[in-house]
């Protein structure tokens, strides 16, 4: 688990002391550059396969690993020592135990569990506890990284209990902290467990180990137990102190802050804040932090502008650093949400408070706002995508400006304490605020997508309907003013999991989608607005009626296939055997396809790796799908249309949602039309043949067609539950 400290507990269980005393010294006191300059030249001096030289191996590697600088060295030290092992099992375990984490740094978490699963049973066969401690604390690591919470935790506890069998209280509270962190994530910290923790801990002999494992303790207290907190936070500072070590220095002094700023302590908060930031001056993935810590002391003491200049501050330094920092974090999502997501919406919030109360400079402040918002939504999809190059293609705010004198683009922005609404009509920017926590936000949405899937009630529509007294109602007369047709929503965090068309107005008695042509996009930045070209349209039939790879068939599929073929002139159809993955390759370096349609089971996942389209012999990765669609020497044209027949995204998830809404990019096609739920077969055959006919009109964008083609399947009686017609979202180009 990682938490503000970027530090998971590694275990070394390596029984021979280090090679040099000196090499050991560093180790202790967190030199870890100097202790690998000693052991790389104590490594010389050792007879090749001896057990010192395998151990002074594994220490190296350990060493890089924990230095943060070069992961590639650790593997290859890994892997050497890997080789040295020859057939002592004893060695290849540990050497693959310590392999997981270093997969698990390397964000291939789903490698590392992979890997070290293989080996289990066998570690669990040798006569050695405590490399099976190293190896089920690293397991359970890897583990909670996927979320598979309560298997990481009884990795740990078995940990724990062989540690405590042994009479091992070294290997007993380095896992005894790893089930701790867990045991906070979840909810479910026992203080009396926490307490164990620190009483062992204090037992310990001074070093650099045993002050992070205070450092982690006292982090783990300042939510519950404050002057626990304070007490080893304190001892904490003595041993930085001692060590000269800033990190560690830099966190107590951090922490303390925290607990001072939390009893309303500022001024003791801002000075201790301030030392922490001076600290980790040269430590720029600790750096930020605290420069946004202050910014919040100050936000609290009303400093708005102060507040302002060091959250701007925090997100210069961490975008100098983010694309390093999301490589070497147990847990990188975390990281953005718990640390990374805050700063942009802190300067959001403050610049719309600004906002509000501007007059001559009110427009500038909500432009601000609103690229900081896009800002954001561009950082979410990297950090989901980890691609840097997510964002590849951009389109200028300014040239957006003027979209038509029909359209809108609406940002619903969900803050702590209330919603703010962001209309952007040709240049001009209106501001609204409605005065409703996050959490009631949050729960009115996760009950409205609930009972919106069930098809035989019509208990959503009381979500349906306060949704669109804080969302729309508000702008229900600029909307009006402007004849607004179109509107381009660009949705915060848990709106992304339900469909805004299905937002019911009580006065009108309609739903949303009868008044606007609706459109999705996860940034505008990040939408290129471009017609499709109507005439002599290419597209390229995709489908999977058949059950194949443990998926129940899709018998509609066929039906969906032959009528879209009839609609189309130029076309290449793969169907059940002939969508296989060679053959989907073939047909796009074969011809520049406008539109590509695949009916087949999918599903979009919080973890982007587990997100798929089903071939008839593999799966359809949103890796593979984004090398597929590549703009290539042979491929020069790029996708217009992408469109996703029978797929869905993990129920309710937001991050899951946030791939849904990216796919489009990471393909590297202008738009994509997808579901946010597994919709009745024909159903979704009906609509989305519906869809292309509706293309064929010149007059009508791709927001028009969809938006008609749900009218169609709407008036249906057996279809008119939204449940049917409402999760179909069209992301991104709208024209």
């Amino acid at each position: 688990m990682i938490s503000r400290l970027f530090f998971c507990v590694l275990i070394l269980c390596v029984t021979e002391t280090f090679a040099t005393q000196k090499s050991q010294d560093f180790y202790q006191q967190g030199n870890f550059a100097q202790a690998i300059r000693n052991l790389e030249q104590s490594i010389t001096q050792l007879q090749p396969g001896s057990t010192e030289h395998f151990n002074a191996i594994i220490r190296l590697a350990v060493a890089n690993q924990k230095a943060g600088n070069n992961y590639t060295t650790a593997y290859d030290l890994f892997q050497q020592a890997l080789t040295l092992s020859n057939d002592n099992t004893a060695r290849q375990v540990l050497v693959h135990s310590y392999l997981g984490d270093l997969l698990l740094v390397m964000q291939q978490s789903d490698e590392a569990i992979t890997q070290m699963e293989k080996h289990l049973e066998t570690a669990r066969s040798l006569d050695d506890s405590a490399i099976l401690v190293n190896f089920l604390n690293n397991l359970g690591n890897a583990l909670a990284v996927e979320q598979y919470y309560k298997s990481a935790f009884q990795m740990y506890q078995e940990a724990i209990e062989i540690a405590q069998r042994i009479d091992n209280q070294n290997l007993y509270i380095q896992t005894l902290l790893n089930q701790l962190r867990l045991d906070s994530k979840l909810n479910s910290l026992e203080p009396k467990k926490l307490a164990e923790a620190v009483t062992l801990i204090e037992k310990l002999p001074a070093n650099y180990d045993k002050a992070f494992y205070l450092l982690s303790v006292g982090e783990l207290s300042l939510h519950g137990n404050g002057q626990q907190a304070n007490k080893i936070l304190s001892q904490v500072l003595i041993l930085a102190k001692k060590y000269q070590n800033n990190r560690l220095l830099s966190h107590a002094k951090g922490f303390l802050g925290e607990l001072y700023g939390q009893q309303h302590r500022y001024d003791e908060a801002l000075l201790l804040t301030r030392e922490a930031v001076f600290a980790a001056q040269d430590i720029p993935d600790t750096l930020y932090i605290w420069e946004t810590q202050l910014g919040h002391i100050l936000l609290a003491q009303k400093k708005l502008a102060e507040a302002l200049i060091m959250f701007r501050q925090a997100l210069e330094h961490l975008q100098l650093i983010r694309q390093k920092l999301n490589v070497g974090l147990h847990n990188s999502q975390d990281n953005f949400y718990q640390h990374i997501q805050p700063i942009y919406y802190s300067i959001a919030d403050i610049l719309l408070q600004q906002a509000k109360l501007a007059t001559d400079d009110k427009k500038d402040l909500l432009i601000q706002a609103r690229d900081t918002i896009e800002q954001l939504k561009e950082a979410e999809l990297q950090d989901y995508f980890q691609n840097e190059c997510i964002s590849a293609v951009k389109s200028s705010i300014k040239q957006l400006d003027n979209l038509g004198e029909n359209t809108a683009v609406f940002y619903p922005i969900l803050l702590k304490n209330r919603i703010e609404l962001l209309i952007n009509i040709g240049t001009e920017l209106k501001q609204v605020v409605i005065p409703v926590s996050h959490a009631e936000v949050n729960a009115t949405v996760l009950e409205f997508r609930s009972n919106l899937q069930r098809t035989t009630e019509g208990s959503f529509i009381v979500q349906a309907k306060q949704l669109f007294q804080w969302l729309i109602a508000p702008l229900q007369e600029e909307f009006d003013k402007h004849k607004i047709n179109t509107l381009i929503i660009v949705p915060d965090g848990i709106l992304r999991t339900i469909p805004m068309s299905a937002l019911y107005n009580p006065t009108k008695k309609r739903f949303l989608f009868h008044q606007f042509a609706l459109v999705t996009t996860p940034s505008l930045r990040l939408t290129d607005p471009h017609k499709l070209p109507r005439k002599n349209v290419q597209i390229m039939l995709n489908g999977l009626s058949e059950a194949v790879q443990g998926f129940t068939p899709l018998p509609n599929v066929i039906q969906e296939i032959e009528q879209i073929d009839n609609i189309f002139n130029k076309k290449e159809v793969l169907l059940n055997k002939d969508f296989s993955l060679e053959a989907v390759n073939q047909a796009l370096q074969a011809a520049p396809y406008e539109i590509i349609h695949i009916s087949s089971h999918g599903q979009f996942d919080r973890n982007p790796k587990k997100s798929f389209l089903l071939t008839y012999d593999s799966k359809l990765t949103m890796d593979r799908l984004e090398k597929l669609f590549r703009v290539t020497g042979l491929r020069k044209k790029q996708v217009e249309l992408l469109t996703l027949s029978a797929c869905q995204t993990a129920v309710g998830d937001e991050r899951a949602a946030l791939g849904l809404a990216g796919v489009a990019l990471k393909a590297g096609a202008r738009s994509a039309l997808a579901s946010l739920w597994f919709v009745d077969d024909e159903a979704t055959s009906q609509l989305i043949a519906e869809f292309y006919q509706q293309l064929q009109n010149p007059e009508l964008s791709k927001a028009q067609a969809l938006q008609n083609a749900q009218r169609k399947l709407a008036k249906q009686r057996r279809f008119r539950h939204p449940a049917y017609w409402a999760p179909f979202l069209l992301i991104g180009n709208w024209l």
